[in-house]
């Protein structure tokens, strides 16, 4: 059950920023789709010596209308001005304001100026489109025809601006269309010598849940044509892992965090993709890195918990598990958490501090019956049968359980029959309930050799470990069930010499050619019991 945990972690955080590729980074997140990590980046990079602060504002501005803010969008939009009067996106933003306050007029102007900054650049009227589209593609929907069709003219279908605002208007509704005008946008961009980066995210991303498979291959021709890009590094390991390529996202992760322009959160999702990939030091170490850096991240212990248990190294399991429980919030806990800690406690024989984990994440989770089984097995571990026999009842009252949950309980009954003295009703009650139980097994996987050992055990512990002609029959068929496929006699040499030893004993009085052949078979198995060996020859005399 642990791997449950890759389905169901939150691994939210701080983010920290970096400054490789500059505010650049910054704009590609932003078209991108990731606006926290596009505004941290422009925010750190502002006053830079290599950031162009007209482009910079006129991002942060972006994002503050996307936010709904239009007072801070206006002020970044101004200051991009000031910076750069020259550089048209700036209007468009003042004129995007303008016109979600109602003033169509002032939006208009806006929108002249911007576009007469530099009239052969058809960008700006795509740009002009899009600031109509972004406050209301209804309303204003003749105004981005208009402007959309301008741009393709005056740019002889070659501007893939165009093809980018269209396909961001038909993405929801037709996402394979949508990929295809962001494949034009990709080959327009070609032809001018420059990589579209927005084009290729935009198209990885609309198309990914229609044809992963394409959609990740885009983005590897992105890594191939611009290797050190911190964002197309990203948006491939992210698009591995949303496929389940472990692997792939692992190797690619750990490409993209050597990138200083990485964050604090891609730390995180990396110690995750350690876990799954089995690099369990590698993950301990990352997690106890970041830890370092803030203790309160009680995810990281939630790594350090899973990795050390998977290593059996339960006092290291124990230890993350407690901080885990100290840190996080009940509501930031999953039922896997209580297992994996239970289970520490447990292996080391703190039984009853076991016990409490296991009953309180069964309090708090009524929904996931399934933690019974586990507190039925804390409770068989330590000896405790009646609890574990009545705990696992508990499951299987609900209507849950599966052939192999009715096997487990038939073996609770088994050692809690054993456990209780011989000659008792206690012992054969409950020999007899686990037998009910197995009988159930049966009833399903009729052709498996083991539920009929299991059945001969219990027989065998009800009768006080004397074997008789209903025992005898089930491990005849445990035998003919294994006999079947003859690599078994191996793969189950336990089982045969249990039978054999048991039907040797049972048909020494009966039938004692039989006796003979399941002698000589057990000797087989076992050549230096001189016990059985002085049995042999007294069938010779």
């Amino acid at each position: 059950m642990k791997l449950k945990f890759l389905c169901t972690m939150l691994l939210a955080g701080a983010l920290g920023a970096a400054a490789q590729g500059g505010y650049q980074d910054g704009v590609d997140n932003f078209n991108a789709g990731r606006l926290d990590v596009a505004k941290t980046i422009l925010q750190n990079t502002i006053n830079d010596g290599a950031t162009n602060k007209a482009v910079s504002y006129y991002y942060l501005g972006s994002i503050d209308f996307l936010e709904n803010n239009m007072a801070a969008a206006k002020a970044n939009f101004d200051k991009g001005v000031q910076a750069d009067p020259n550089y048209g996106r700036n209007y468009i933003g003042l004129g995007e304001v303008a016109l979600k306050g109602g003033d169509k007029g002032a939006a208009e102007g806006f929108f002249k100026q911007a576009t007469g900054t530099d009239k052969k650049n058809t960008a700006l009227v795509a740009e002009v489109a899009r600031a109509y589209y972004n406050v209301d593609p209804v309303k204003y929907d003749k105004e981005i025809q208009k402007n959309l069709e301008k741009a393709r003219k005056d740019s002889k279908n070659t501007e893939a601006a165009v093809y980018l605002l269209q396909g961001d208007m038909i993405g929801d509704k037709d996402p394979g269309e949508a990929a295809g005008l962001y494949e034009l946008a990709i080959e327009q961009s070609k032809l001018k010598g420059e990589v579209n980066r927005e084009a290729y995210v935009k198209y990885a991303n609309v198309y990914f849940s229609v044809a992963p498979t394409f959609a990740i291959k885009k983005l590897e021709e992105l890594n191939q044509l611009e290797p050190n890009s911190a964002l197309a590094q990203r948006e491939l390991a992210e698009k591995y892992y949303a496929n389940n390529q472990w692997g792939s996202a692992y190797q690619q992760y750990g490409k993209y965090l050597q990138n200083p322009n990485h964050f604090q959160k891609d730390e995180r999702r990396y110690v995750q993709l350690l876990v799954a990939a089995k690099e369990y030091a590698q993950a301990v170490d990352r997690a106890n890195a970041i830890l370092a850096q803030d203790p309160s991240d009680y995810a990281m212990y939630r790594m350090i918990l899973l990795s050390e248990s998977y290593q059996n190294k339960w006092p290291e399991a124990e230890a993350a598990g407690a901080k885990l429980f100290q840190i996080a919030k009940p509501e930031q806990l999953v039922p896997n958490d209580y297992i994996v800690y239970g289970q520490a406690l447990s292996e080391q024989k703190k039984v009853d501090e076991a016990v409490a984990v296991y009953e309180k994440a069964i309090e708090l989770n009524p929904d996931a019956p399934e933690l019974l089984t586990d507190l039925s097995a804390v409770y068989e571990k330590a000896g405790q049968n009646e609890k574990a026999v009545e705990t696992m009842k508990r499951y299987l009252d609900t209507g849950a359980g599966s052939t192999n949950d009715l096997v487990n309980m038939a073996r609770r009954y088994n050692s809690l029959a054993r456990s209780l003295e011989k000659g008792t009703p206690e012992r054969a009650a409950a020999a007899t309930e686990g037998i009910k139980y197995i009988d159930m097994a049966i009833a399903k996987v009729p052709d498996n050799g083991t539920v009929y050992r299991i059945k001969g055990e219990l027989q065998l512990a009800k009768n006080d470990d004397k074997p008789d002609a209903e025992t005898a029959a089930t491990y005849e068929k445990m035998i003919e069930l294994y006999d079947v496929d003859p690599a078994n006699r191996e793969k189950y040499a336990t089982s045969y010499r249990a039978a054999d030893f048991v039907l040797s004993l049972y048909y020494i009085d009966v039938d004692k050619e039989k006796a003979r052949k399941y002698i000589t078979d057990y000797l087989t198995y076992t050549p230096d019991d001189e016990n059985f060996k002085l049995l042999l020859e007294s069938l010779d005399k």
